[in-house]
Protein backbone atom coordinates (compact mmCIF):
# COMPACT_ATOMS: atom_id res chain seq x y z
CA UNK A 1 0.00 0.00 0.00
CA UNK A 2 1.19 3.33 -0.50
CA UNK A 3 -0.13 6.57 -0.29
CA UNK A 4 -0.87 10.18 -2.29
CA UNK A 5 -2.20 13.12 -0.90
CA UNK A 6 -4.71 12.04 1.42
CA UNK A 7 -5.31 8.76 -0.38
CA UNK A 8 -3.83 5.55 0.01
CA UNK A 9 -3.95 2.73 -2.91
CA UNK A 10 -2.92 -0.69 -3.59
CA UNK A 11 -2.00 -2.01 -6.89
CA UNK A 12 0.29 -4.77 -8.03
CA UNK A 13 2.20 -2.67 -10.53
CA UNK A 14 2.09 1.51 -9.43
CA UNK A 15 3.84 4.23 -11.67
CA UNK A 16 4.14 7.53 -9.40
CA UNK A 17 5.70 10.36 -10.35
CA UNK A 18 7.64 9.69 -13.33
CA UNK A 19 7.38 9.26 -17.34
CA UNK A 20 8.27 6.96 -20.27
CA UNK A 21 7.65 3.52 -18.01
CA UNK A 22 6.26 0.93 -20.38
CA UNK A 23 4.94 -2.28 -18.57
CA UNK A 24 5.03 -5.51 -21.07
CA UNK A 25 3.94 -9.19 -21.52
CA UNK A 26 3.15 -9.90 -17.83
CA UNK A 27 0.25 -11.76 -16.03
CA UNK A 28 -0.85 -9.19 -13.30
CA UNK A 29 -2.74 -10.81 -10.23
CA UNK A 30 -4.33 -8.52 -7.72
CA UNK A 31 -6.54 -11.26 -6.18
CA UNK A 32 -4.58 -11.17 -3.08
CA UNK A 33 -5.31 -7.54 -2.59
CA UNK A 34 -6.61 -6.28 1.26
CA UNK A 35 -8.91 -3.73 0.37
CA UNK A 36 -12.51 -3.22 1.68
CA UNK A 37 -14.57 -0.48 0.61
CA UNK A 38 -13.36 3.05 -1.00
CA UNK A 39 -11.26 4.35 1.42
CA UNK A 40 -8.09 2.51 -0.26
CA UNK A 41 -7.96 2.18 -4.08
CA UNK A 42 -7.54 -1.22 -5.77
CA UNK A 43 -5.93 -1.21 -9.41
CA UNK A 44 -3.55 -4.20 -11.29
CA UNK A 45 -1.60 -1.21 -12.56
CA UNK A 46 -2.04 2.36 -11.40
CA UNK A 47 -0.24 5.67 -13.17
CA UNK A 48 -0.51 8.65 -10.86
CA UNK A 49 1.01 11.52 -11.93
CA UNK A 50 3.15 9.59 -14.81
CA UNK A 51 3.11 8.72 -18.47
CA UNK A 52 3.98 5.33 -20.59
CA UNK A 53 2.45 2.22 -21.97
CA UNK A 54 0.32 -1.21 -20.61
CA UNK A 55 0.85 -3.68 -23.49
CA UNK A 56 -0.02 -6.74 -24.14
CA UNK A 57 -0.28 -7.82 -20.29
CA UNK A 58 -2.91 -10.32 -18.60
CA UNK A 59 -4.53 -8.01 -15.99
CA UNK A 60 -6.80 -9.53 -13.47
CA UNK A 61 -7.89 -10.29 -10.34
CA UNK A 62 -8.80 -6.04 -8.84
CA UNK A 63 -11.74 -7.49 -6.77
CA UNK A 64 -13.12 -6.67 -2.96
CA UNK A 65 -13.93 -9.43 -0.86
CA UNK A 66 -17.30 -7.37 -0.53
CA UNK A 67 -17.70 -4.91 -3.64
CA UNK A 68 -21.28 -3.55 -2.58
CA UNK A 69 -19.84 -1.72 0.37
CA UNK A 70 -18.67 0.50 -1.85
CA UNK A 71 -22.12 1.08 -3.84
CA UNK A 72 -21.31 4.03 -5.36
CA UNK A 73 -21.65 4.88 -8.85
CA UNK A 74 -18.10 7.19 -9.63
CA UNK A 75 -15.70 6.16 -9.26
CA UNK A 76 -16.40 3.31 -7.06
CA UNK A 77 -13.50 0.51 -6.37
CA UNK A 78 -11.47 -2.23 -8.34
CA UNK A 79 -9.91 -1.29 -11.69
CA UNK A 80 -7.96 -3.41 -14.16
CA UNK A 81 -6.00 -0.34 -15.03
CA UNK A 82 -6.36 3.08 -13.54
CA UNK A 83 -4.96 6.46 -14.86
CA UNK A 84 -5.35 9.53 -12.63
CA UNK A 85 -2.92 12.48 -10.95
CA UNK A 86 -3.13 14.38 -7.88
CA UNK A 87 -5.79 16.65 -7.25
CA UNK A 88 -4.73 20.18 -8.78
CA UNK A 89 -1.75 18.50 -10.79
CA UNK A 90 -2.83 18.97 -14.72
CA UNK A 91 -0.16 17.30 -16.67
CA UNK A 92 0.06 16.89 -19.27
CA UNK A 93 0.37 12.68 -18.67
CA UNK A 94 -0.25 10.24 -21.73
CA UNK A 95 -0.74 6.69 -20.82
CA UNK A 96 -1.15 4.34 -23.77
CA UNK A 97 -3.04 0.78 -23.22
CA UNK A 98 -3.49 -1.40 -25.95
CA UNK A 99 -3.30 -5.45 -26.40
CA UNK A 100 -4.22 -6.39 -23.11
CA UNK A 101 -6.84 -9.12 -21.38
CA UNK A 102 -8.48 -7.07 -18.71
CA UNK A 103 -10.86 -9.51 -16.41
CA UNK A 104 -12.07 -10.18 -13.14
CA UNK A 105 -12.77 -6.48 -11.57
CA UNK A 106 -15.28 -4.83 -9.88
CA UNK A 107 -15.76 -1.17 -11.66
CA UNK A 108 -13.85 -0.65 -14.50
CA UNK A 109 -11.78 -2.43 -16.94
CA UNK A 110 -10.02 1.11 -17.48
CA UNK A 111 -10.14 4.11 -15.77
CA UNK A 112 -8.99 7.53 -17.36
CA UNK A 113 -9.86 10.02 -14.65
CA UNK A 114 -8.40 13.83 -14.61
CA UNK A 115 -7.78 17.04 -16.95
CA UNK A 116 -4.41 16.57 -18.37
CA UNK A 117 -4.82 13.15 -18.69
CA UNK A 118 -4.56 11.62 -22.30
CA UNK A 119 -5.48 7.87 -22.84
CA UNK A 120 -4.94 5.64 -25.92
CA UNK A 121 -6.94 2.34 -25.51
CA UNK A 122 -6.86 0.26 -28.30
CA UNK A 123 -7.35 -3.12 -28.93
CA UNK A 124 -7.79 -4.94 -25.33
CA UNK A 125 -10.00 -7.58 -24.95
CA UNK A 126 -12.23 -6.45 -21.43
CA UNK A 127 -14.45 -9.07 -19.86
CA UNK A 128 -16.86 -7.82 -17.37
CA UNK A 129 -19.84 -10.06 -15.88
CA UNK A 130 -22.66 -7.27 -15.52
CA UNK A 131 -24.98 -6.65 -12.64
CA UNK A 132 -25.51 -10.09 -11.41
CA UNK A 133 -22.96 -9.65 -9.03
CA UNK A 134 -25.05 -6.28 -7.81
CA UNK A 135 -22.60 -3.71 -8.22
CA UNK A 136 -22.40 -1.10 -11.22
CA UNK A 137 -19.22 -2.25 -13.49
CA UNK A 138 -18.32 -0.13 -16.55
CA UNK A 139 -15.56 -1.81 -19.49
CA UNK A 140 -13.95 1.93 -20.28
CA UNK A 141 -14.61 4.97 -17.94
CA UNK A 142 -13.17 8.48 -19.09
CA UNK A 143 -14.17 11.47 -16.70
CA UNK A 144 -13.55 14.70 -15.58
CA UNK A 145 -11.17 16.18 -18.32
CA UNK A 146 -9.44 13.35 -19.17
CA UNK A 147 -9.20 13.00 -22.99
CA UNK A 148 -10.01 9.27 -24.21
CA UNK A 149 -9.50 7.99 -27.32
CA UNK A 150 -11.09 4.22 -27.30
CA UNK A 151 -10.53 2.57 -30.68
CA UNK A 152 -10.42 -0.82 -31.61
CA UNK A 153 -11.62 -2.87 -28.21
CA UNK A 154 -13.77 -5.87 -27.76
CA UNK A 155 -15.81 -5.36 -24.43
CA UNK A 156 -18.16 -7.58 -22.71
CA UNK A 157 -20.01 -7.45 -19.64
CA UNK A 158 -23.45 -8.86 -18.97
CA UNK A 159 -27.36 -9.05 -19.39
CA UNK A 160 -29.90 -8.52 -16.51
CA UNK A 161 -30.56 -12.13 -16.81
CA UNK A 162 -33.38 -12.77 -13.75
CA UNK A 163 -33.11 -9.46 -12.48
CA UNK A 164 -36.10 -7.31 -12.98
CA UNK A 165 -35.28 -4.42 -15.74
CA UNK A 166 -35.96 -1.40 -13.68
CA UNK A 167 -33.97 -3.36 -10.75
CA UNK A 168 -30.83 -3.70 -13.49
CA UNK A 169 -30.40 -0.26 -14.02
CA UNK A 170 -29.27 0.53 -10.37
CA UNK A 171 -26.70 -1.96 -10.79
CA UNK A 172 -25.98 -2.20 -14.53
CA UNK A 173 -23.23 -2.41 -16.66
CA UNK A 174 -22.22 -0.71 -19.42
CA UNK A 175 -19.54 -0.59 -22.69
CA UNK A 176 -18.07 2.67 -22.74
CA UNK A 177 -18.62 5.75 -20.05
CA UNK A 178 -18.15 9.42 -20.93
CA UNK A 179 -18.24 10.98 -17.77
CA UNK A 180 -17.51 14.98 -18.59
CA UNK A 181 -14.62 13.54 -20.60
CA UNK A 182 -12.38 16.01 -22.22
CA UNK A 183 -12.67 17.65 -25.82
CA UNK A 184 -11.09 15.80 -28.73
CA UNK A 185 -12.47 12.50 -27.04
CA UNK A 186 -13.52 9.81 -29.32
CA UNK A 187 -14.94 5.81 -29.49
CA UNK A 188 -14.13 4.21 -32.84
CA UNK A 189 -14.36 0.67 -34.03
CA UNK A 190 -14.95 -0.96 -31.04
CA UNK A 191 -17.38 -4.60 -30.48
CA UNK A 192 -19.54 -3.93 -27.29
CA UNK A 193 -21.71 -7.03 -26.32
CA UNK A 194 -24.10 -7.73 -23.26
CA UNK A 195 -24.39 -4.46 -21.41
CA UNK A 196 -27.33 -2.48 -19.93
CA UNK A 197 -26.08 0.04 -21.88
CA UNK A 198 -23.09 -0.22 -25.25
CA UNK A 199 -21.52 3.83 -24.95
CA UNK A 200 -22.60 6.05 -22.24
CA UNK A 201 -22.05 9.59 -22.53
CA UNK A 202 -22.41 11.88 -20.26
CA UNK A 203 -21.20 15.00 -20.91
CA UNK A 204 -18.81 15.98 -23.39
CA UNK A 205 -18.04 18.67 -26.49
CA UNK A 206 -16.31 17.88 -29.88
CA UNK A 207 -16.17 14.39 -29.29
CA UNK A 208 -16.39 11.10 -32.14
CA UNK A 209 -18.64 8.06 -32.23
CA UNK A 210 -17.96 6.35 -35.29
CA UNK A 211 -17.98 2.55 -36.49
CA UNK A 212 -18.41 0.88 -33.32
CA UNK A 213 -20.54 -2.69 -33.16
CA UNK A 214 -23.01 -2.76 -30.38
CA UNK A 215 -25.14 -5.51 -29.75
CA UNK A 216 -27.31 -7.64 -27.21
CA UNK A 217 -28.20 -4.57 -25.24
CA UNK A 218 -31.11 -4.81 -22.48
CA UNK A 219 -32.67 -2.29 -20.01
CA UNK A 220 -31.22 0.87 -22.02
CA UNK A 221 -29.82 1.75 -24.85
CA UNK A 222 -27.17 1.06 -27.71
CA UNK A 223 -25.79 4.92 -27.25
CA UNK A 224 -27.21 6.88 -24.26
CA UNK A 225 -26.64 10.39 -24.56
CA UNK A 226 -27.34 12.91 -21.74
CA UNK A 227 -25.64 16.41 -20.54
CA UNK A 228 -25.73 16.02 -16.14
CA UNK A 229 -22.02 15.75 -15.61
CA UNK A 230 -20.72 18.38 -17.58
CA UNK A 231 -24.06 20.51 -18.30
CA UNK A 232 -23.61 20.12 -22.08
CA UNK A 233 -23.55 17.50 -24.66
CA UNK A 234 -22.38 19.53 -27.38
CA UNK A 235 -20.88 19.59 -31.10
CA UNK A 236 -20.35 16.51 -31.34
CA UNK A 237 -20.98 13.02 -34.31
CA UNK A 238 -22.10 9.81 -34.08
CA UNK A 239 -22.14 8.20 -37.48
CA UNK A 240 -21.76 4.53 -38.76
CA UNK A 241 -22.61 2.75 -36.04
CA UNK A 242 -24.11 -0.94 -35.93
CA UNK A 243 -26.77 -1.60 -33.53
CA UNK A 244 -28.84 -4.59 -32.97
CA UNK A 245 -30.67 -6.38 -30.11
CA UNK A 246 -31.74 -3.74 -27.91
CA UNK A 247 -34.45 -5.21 -25.78
CA UNK A 248 -37.01 -5.25 -24.31
CA UNK A 249 -39.67 -4.43 -26.88
CA UNK A 250 -42.39 -3.80 -24.62
CA UNK A 251 -44.51 -1.37 -22.61
CA UNK A 252 -41.15 -0.98 -20.15
CA UNK A 253 -39.62 0.73 -22.99
CA UNK A 254 -42.04 3.28 -23.50
CA UNK A 255 -42.78 4.06 -20.03
CA UNK A 256 -38.98 4.25 -18.89
CA UNK A 257 -38.10 5.77 -22.48
CA UNK A 258 -35.52 2.81 -22.94
CA UNK A 259 -34.86 0.43 -25.65
CA UNK A 260 -33.40 2.33 -28.66
CA UNK A 261 -30.64 2.31 -31.06
CA UNK A 262 -29.83 5.58 -29.47
CA UNK A 263 -31.65 8.06 -27.31
CA UNK A 264 -30.74 10.99 -26.26
CA UNK A 265 -32.26 12.41 -22.71
CA UNK A 266 -34.59 15.43 -23.24
CA UNK A 267 -33.59 18.51 -21.79
CA UNK A 268 -31.42 21.79 -21.63
CA UNK A 269 -27.31 21.31 -23.10
CA UNK A 270 -27.37 18.89 -25.21
CA UNK A 271 -27.15 20.67 -28.22
CA UNK A 272 -25.49 20.98 -31.38
CA UNK A 273 -24.41 17.55 -32.28
CA UNK A 274 -24.89 14.88 -36.11
CA UNK A 275 -26.67 11.63 -35.71
CA UNK A 276 -25.90 10.17 -38.88
CA UNK A 277 -25.27 7.05 -41.11
CA UNK A 278 -26.34 4.85 -38.28
CA UNK A 279 -27.90 1.06 -38.52
CA UNK A 280 -30.19 -0.14 -36.10
CA UNK A 281 -31.75 -3.59 -36.19
CA UNK A 282 -34.39 -5.21 -33.86
CA UNK A 283 -35.12 -2.17 -31.21
CA UNK A 284 -37.92 -0.34 -30.23
CA UNK A 285 -36.73 2.56 -31.62
CA UNK A 286 -33.89 3.19 -33.80
CA UNK A 287 -33.26 6.95 -32.79
CA UNK A 288 -34.91 9.04 -30.07
CA UNK A 289 -33.51 12.78 -30.13
CA UNK A 290 -33.70 16.14 -28.88
CA UNK A 291 -34.95 19.10 -31.40
CA UNK A 292 -30.93 20.94 -30.71
CA UNK A 293 -29.70 18.12 -32.67
CA UNK A 294 -29.91 16.87 -36.07
CA UNK A 295 -30.38 13.04 -37.36
CA UNK A 296 -29.76 12.31 -40.88
CA UNK A 297 -30.00 9.32 -43.42
CA UNK A 298 -29.93 6.30 -40.77
CA UNK A 299 -30.97 2.39 -42.27
CA UNK A 300 -33.84 1.43 -39.79
CA UNK A 301 -34.75 -2.55 -39.41
CA UNK A 302 -37.18 -4.07 -37.46
CA UNK A 303 -37.83 -1.30 -35.25
CA UNK A 304 -41.34 -0.14 -34.09
CA UNK A 305 -40.40 3.62 -34.20
CA UNK A 306 -37.40 4.61 -36.70
CA UNK A 307 -37.00 8.06 -35.36
CA UNK A 308 -38.77 9.56 -32.38
CA UNK A 309 -38.53 13.87 -30.96
CA UNK A 310 -38.08 13.11 -27.19
CA UNK A 311 -38.61 16.30 -26.63
CA UNK A 312 -42.53 15.78 -28.25
CA UNK A 313 -43.34 13.44 -25.18
CA UNK A 314 -43.03 14.93 -21.89
CA UNK A 315 -44.30 12.08 -19.83
CA UNK A 316 -43.88 8.35 -21.89
CA UNK A 317 -42.85 7.29 -25.33
CA UNK A 318 -45.20 5.99 -27.72
CA UNK A 319 -47.03 2.93 -27.01
CA UNK A 320 -44.59 -0.48 -27.65
CA UNK A 321 -47.15 -1.75 -30.47
CA UNK A 322 -46.86 -1.23 -34.53
CA UNK A 323 -47.49 2.59 -35.46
Amino acid sequence: MYNVGTFSFQAVISVVNTQGVVIEGLAVDASLNTVTGCTVGLAGIHFYNSSGAVANNVITGAQLPNPTSCATLFPGNGFGVQVDAATGQTGPFSVSISGNSIHDFNRDGILANGAGITADISGNTISGVGPSTGYFQFGVFIANGAVGHVTHNTITQGNCGSIAFLACVGVRSEGVVFRAAGDGSAVDSNFIANAQSGIFLNGANNVQITNNVIMNIDALDGIDIQRSAAGYFTNSVISGNTISHVFPISNYSSVNYAGCGINEYSGTGVAMNLILNNTINDAYCGVAYVTADHVYSGVYLNVLYATLNEDLYPTTFPPAVEP
